[in-house]
């Protein structure tokens, strides 16, 4: 006996449609994640630099972190039918 032939699988395009739905949820949390880490790291770096006195931090942040996160957001946007 082949036990395939007698088994009840889930129909193919059910599988293939939860695991796209899947892909495509892990790819918005990892997008949110990555901005909200770099919004985060700038805000520090910015908080480190008012009791430092310093200015290179914040420089850094506003030349590397602030596009990332602009443009990590404007992904997440536009990804997400509706914002």
């Amino acid at each position: 006996m082949n036990s395939h032939a007698q088994e009840r699988g889930r129909p193919e395009w059910l599988k293939w449609t939860v695991r796209i739905l899947v892909g495509y949820a892990a790819l918005l949390a990892i997008i949110l994640a990555i901005t909200i880490i770099s919004i985060l790291i700038t805000f520090s770096f910015i908080v480190i630099d008012s009791f430092s006195e310093t200015t290179r931090l914040g420089v850094f942040s506003q030349q590397y972190l602030v596009p990332t996160s602009e443009l990590m957001w404007k992904l997440f946007t536009w990804l997400v039918p509706g914002l």
